[in-house]
């Protein structure tokens, strides 16, 4: 029987099939309105606002749909499509599976159900149902494509590439399977196959802002960071919601001082944050003025987002008779000339080796370098992760019985993170390399000191705060102040002959515009003063000397470091400068401890991170807590003050020299003594 309503019905399907969606929504409602159950205008309502990107609203017009007309594969099928665009993935599967039941052996059907258990983690239903589809389409190229995808979520880096590269042999213009397969690629550190087959991508799609956003991760490891943020500046312009990608612009930004367009995103990145949103890499956040809770939160969406979740439980630790050694594995990609692999090697030429055995584990691609030698050496033994999945990589570090595994990464670059979330040792902790949390349950411990983290921080760690007695931070002091040698001229280093040098060897990212206020209105009010900085790259010399330009500043008082030809260099010519500078949000860590142990006061200011707190904790380690100040004010005050007075830059060198060797900071015997008991404790309190 006709509807009432019949023209209605009509002018809305015309409206549809014209693509005016706006129009046929208007009057799918108003048909609604008169009948609430009309089949069609339920489907033609949830149709138009799954085409208009409003595909949470669409399901509930097409789930009434459904009920009227349940066996019906094309309203099925639109609505698990809106399901899965929701991320309901689980009500995604059950209308797959109902459509499985009406339409058995589709294997589109398939797929997509399987991709929705992919998503949910659900891997071995995944599994099955990819296996089917190749069954019964071998030559279906997108299941190739996302059985790549899970594989590679799996870990099983190389059966991924593999997949992909079926998937491409039958399809080789499919660009999301190219920016896959340069995903897979970059797993396994091989960079520059990465940024070919991103670059393969968007040769098919230029217009592909996931591909873009690749593209500049691979330059990123490529170490070609001003080609890097124009991937990222093209990826921010086409899809601003992409995960992370706010995080990964600021950092670019960060990295060549472009401070006004960074600082146009770091409210956006922390209003985005604070919504539970994807919106930047952990480390990122360190960089900016995100609380701990912030902090924390990123890191858990990053670890929920980025790392497979594993139900393996942590193995039982080894029984071992009375004399037998605990057994240590660190875990790094930075075994080389790096802060980390500098500082590791202080730490491991002390380590008792009569209750320890220590073992270490190399993520990255061996360099050949004097630090890499060197710290082989020093290892019990010594065992190359880098090209090997994840599951390879498990078997063999589970099979060395650890009874302590140790990131040394944390949120950084190279991380094998999913490595320590299958559970690889009966203790698992994180340190040194990243200082903040790791937001997972897969860490037990953090390695801190109560400066670092206060007790009342505690809350915001996922991981239980292991405390050392003093600073956390292992002070490197393998070159003795007698090696340091002649002091240089200030001349060999591009310094002026006279005038107070102020100088900050900080990374360029962790300059942020206030605190270089109050630097150049120091170089303003102590006349003849300059400000001695690390090299960054050209572009960001270049944009540093427009700032100082814009503070009415003469470019020439900043002077950048040259290369030396080794560290002894380095920390020799530390000894010309006057007063060190911290940096706020992000602290100096290795830069402070060299600047400390060549004689230079160190001023910071105390922050509420980790990361902000790091030289407070090494200062307060020296015994020199008058150098830790609690706002920009007080730092530019002792600033100005020690730069004024020659006799109290004097009283403040003098006092660190004869504490030097009586304090805690640089005792790196009681220091390694002091983790081994940590790590004792850890087993003890884990049998």
């Amino acid at each position: 029987m006709a509807q009432p309503y019949a023209p209605l019905l009509q002018q809305m399907l015309s409206e549809f099939q014209s693509q005016r969606h706006d129009a046929a929504e208007r009057i799918a409602q108003s048909i609604l309105r008169i009948n609430p159950k009309d089949l069609i205008a339920l489907q033609v309502l949830g149709l138009v606002l799954a085409m208009q990107g409003r595909v949470l609203e669409a399901i509930d017009p097409l789930s009434k749909a459904a009920l009227q007309d349940s066996k019906n594969p094309e309203l099925l099928s639109n609505l698990a499509r809106a399901q899965y665009g929701a991320g309901l993935f689980q009500d995604a599967i059950g209308t797959f599976e109902k459509l499985n039941r009406i339409v058995p052996n589709n294997a589109q059907i398939l797929m997509d159900k399987g991709t929705a258990h992919a998503k949910l983690r659900q891997y071995d239903q995944a599994t099955l149902c990819y296996d089917k589809v190749i069954e019964l389409s071998p030559d279906y190229f997108l299941v190739w494509s996302n059985r790549g995808n899970l594989l590679s979520d799996l870990g099983f880096t190389g059966k991924a590439i593999e997949s992909y590269e079926t998937a491409l042999k039958l399809n080789p213009n499919y660009p999301e399977t190219w920016t896959n397969y340069g995903n897979a690629f970059f797993d396994l550190g091989r960079y520059e196959d990465a940024r070919l087959a991103h670059e393969k991508a968007l040769s098919l799609d230029p217009n592909y802002g996931e591909a873009w956003s690749n593209h500049a991760n691979a330059l990123l490891e490529l170490k070609r960071n001003d080609e890097a943020l124009v991937s990222y500046q093209k990826a921010y312009s086409l899809v601003p919601g992409h995960p992370f990608l706010i995080g990964q612009l600021v950092d670019g930004y960060g990295n060549l001082c472009d401070w006004a367009n960074r600082d146009l995103l770091v409210p956006k990145l922390l209003d985005s944050a604070s919504k539970m949103e994807p919106a930047s890499p952990p480390f990122i956040m360190l960089q900016t003025s995100a609380t701990l809770e912030l902090q924390k939160q990123a890191a858990e969406i990053f670890t929920k987002i980025r790392i497979p979740a594993f139900n393996n439980s942590f193995p039982k630790l080894r029984a071992r008779s009375g004399d037998q050694k605990i057994r240590i594995g660190y875990f790094s990609s930075d075994f080389k000339t790096h802060p980390v692999g500098m500082l590791m090697e202080n730490i491991l030429k002390l380590h008792d080796r009569s209750r320890f055995e220590i073992y270490g584990f190399f993520l990255n691609k061996r360099v050949g370098d004097p630090v890499e030698h060197r710290l082989t050496e020093l290892f019990d033994k010594s065992i190359d992760l880098f090209g090997l999945n994840d599951f390879e990589a498990y078997e063999l570090s589970i099979s060395q019985d650890l009874d302590i595994a140790i990131d040394l990464n944390g949120h950084t670059a190279a991380a094998r993170t999913k490595l320590f979330s299958r559970k690889i040792a009966p203790i698992q902790m994180n340190y040194l390399g990243y200082a903040g949390t790791s937001g997972s349950d897969f860490y037990q411990y953090l390695i801190a000191d109560k400066i670092a983290i206060p007790p009342e921080h505690q809350s915001y760690y996922s991981e239980k705060i292991a405390y050392l007695p003093n600073s956390f931070f292992p002070a490197d002091t393998l070159i003795s102040r007698e090696e340091f040698g002649d002091m240089p001229t200030r001349a060999s280093q591009g310094l002026p002959e006279s005038g107070f040098i102020f100088a900050c060897f900080n990374n360029a990212y962790k300059i942020t515009p206030d605190i270089f206020d109050i630097w150049m209105k120091l170089l303003k009010d102590v006349p003849d003063s300059v400000l001695w900085l690390s090299r960054p790259s050209e572009k960001a010399i270049e944009n540093l000397q427009k700032e100082v330009t814009a503070r009415g500043v003469d470019p020439s008082r900043i002077i950048f470091a040259i290369r030396v030809p080794a560290r002894k260099d380095h920390l020799s010519r530390l000894r010309l400068a006057d007063l060190f500078l911290d940096t706020s949000h992000f602290n100096a860590h290795t830069t402070a401890a060299d600047a400390l142990w060549a004689g230079v006061p160190v001023l910071s200011i105390l922050g509420n991170t980790f990361a902000s707190r790091v030289a407070s904790s090494m200062l307060t380690a020296l015994g020199m807590n008058e150098m830790i100040v609690n706002s920009k004010e007080e730092y530019y005050n002792k600033a100005f003050d020690l730069a004024s007075h020659p006799d109290k830059i004097s009283q403040v060198k003098a006092k660190q020299e004869s504490n030097r060797l009586t304090t805690a900071l640089f005792d790196t015997k009681q220091y390694v003594k002091d983790l081994e008991d940590l790590y004792l404790s850890a087993v003890t309190k884990s049998h």
